[in-house]
């Protein structure tokens, strides 16, 4: 299923203004939330481009599984979408902690936030790690004081469905 010019602007205006879910894995499983990433086409496939930092669960379950799906609330969840942000997966079940209802995804082995209207199954088909060697001073200075780096995941776009 093509996603269509509207559709990719309204994920991306929520993405900056409210943010969106991200989730990955059954056993374990994870869901975070994203203020960064690009939906676009590369290889005459659609992608979404997510980048997730080395240290977070996120990053361990989707190097396994390869594939993760993007949520977009429909309705505001910002208060959910800011708590997110400060759990560690690696410490709480996300889902539980922010009262978010877990759905089997379609096509990928994941869960998705069913409490969400848009979902995009995504495939990685590319995953590029991100180094201070490749990377501007002030990017380095600005985000990576720590050298919390990010890993870039193309995922290919398998499914897009409103719940």
């Amino acid at each position: 299923m093509r996603i269509t010019e509207k559709q990719q602007q309204k994920l991306m205006n929520t993405m900056n203004t409210c943010g969106l879910f991200v989730t990955c894995g059954t056993k374990p499983h994870n869901v975070m939330s994203t203020h960064w990433g690009v939906i676009g086409t590369l290889w005459n496939k659609q992608v979404f481009v997510l980048p997730v930092r080395e240290s977070k669960l996120s990053h361990e379950i989707i190097e396994s599984t390869k594939s993760f799906a993007v949520c977009m609330p429909i309705k505001d969840m910002r208060d959910e979408i800011v708590l997110c942000d400060h759990l560690s997966g690696f410490k709480a079940d996300k889902f539980a902690e922010l009262r978010l209802h877990p759905k089997r995804a379609r096509h990928i082995d994941s869960y998705v936030v069913g409490d969400c209207g848009y979902i995009l199954e995504c495939k990685v088909i590319l995953s590029t790690n991100m180094s201070k060697a490749n990377m501007s001073d002030e990017l380095l200075k600005d985000m990576y004081f720590h050298k919390d780096f990010h890993t870039m995941y193309f995922g290919e776009i398998v499914d897009a469905y409103e719940l």
